[in-house]
């Protein structure tokens, strides 16, 4: 069983059970939104969306940069993105 103190990275971990680091990646995101719970995650990640998309007011650039903040306000780590700027990109944790 791998813990959260492990040294594996996404890719080893992806190896290690057959599916892409993408793959891990959004597993573990799902499961910090959900606090701990994956589905409860994948809820509220697909509720913010729809919701998004359902507001036709807004340009993809803008519901991008929307779900970016979403998600950063939920301490979900992010790489900088195509449209976004130095404020709202990547945030930087340092390991302890």
């Amino acid at each position: 069983m791998l813990t959260l103190n492990t040294n594996y990275t996404l890719e080893e971990i992806g190896v290690k059970f057959g599916i892409s680091k993408q793959r891990v990646w959004q597993i573990v995101r799902f499961n910090h939104l959900g606090a701990g719970d994956y589905y409860r995650g994948y809820s509220l990640y697909t509720a913010f969306n729809n919701a998004l998309l359902k507001d036709t007011k807004l340009s993809k650039i803008e519901r991008n940069r929307r779900l970016r903040d979403w998600l950063a306000s939920h301490d979900i780590r992010l790489i900088k993105g195509r449209h976004n700027d130095s404020k709202s990109s990547s945030r930087n944790y340092q390991s302890t």
